[in-house]
């Protein structure tokens, strides 16, 4: 079961009142669902672009939780991690799950 978010200090639909450029780091990590699914290796198709998840996770990713185990310093143990962020969203959005806040909101 994943634990939600504290919403403490994040005001109402803050996400369809701000970019993603103004968010705080606080509103940033909000946006995530706590899915997982970002944390599966993908293979993408050369051809055509197209992604398609796999059944097998980041080892990082604790399969209970759905969360990183090393959130904040998973690049140095997984240094293929991407750390999404504002700028770099518009290149990496299309492998993200089509659920995903991020992809969703990204004006890309």
């Amino acid at each position: 079961m994943n634990t939600p978010i504290a919403p403490k200090g994040l005001a109402k639909d803050f996400w369809k009142k701000k970019s993603l450029t103004e968010m705080s780091p606080e509103e940033w990590e909000a946006l995530c669902d706590g899915c997982g699914k970002c944390c599966l290796n993908k293979l993408e198709d050369e051809d055509t672009q197209e992604v398609a998840l796999t059944r097998v996770a980041c080892r990082l990713l604790d399969d209970a939780t759905c969360r990183c185990t090393h959130y904040v310093n998973r690049h140095q143990f997984v240094p293929d991690c991407i750390v999404l962020k504002p700028e770099n969203l518009d290149t990496h959005a299309y492998w993200m799950p089509l659920t995903c806040a991020y992809r969703l909101l990204c004006p890309v």
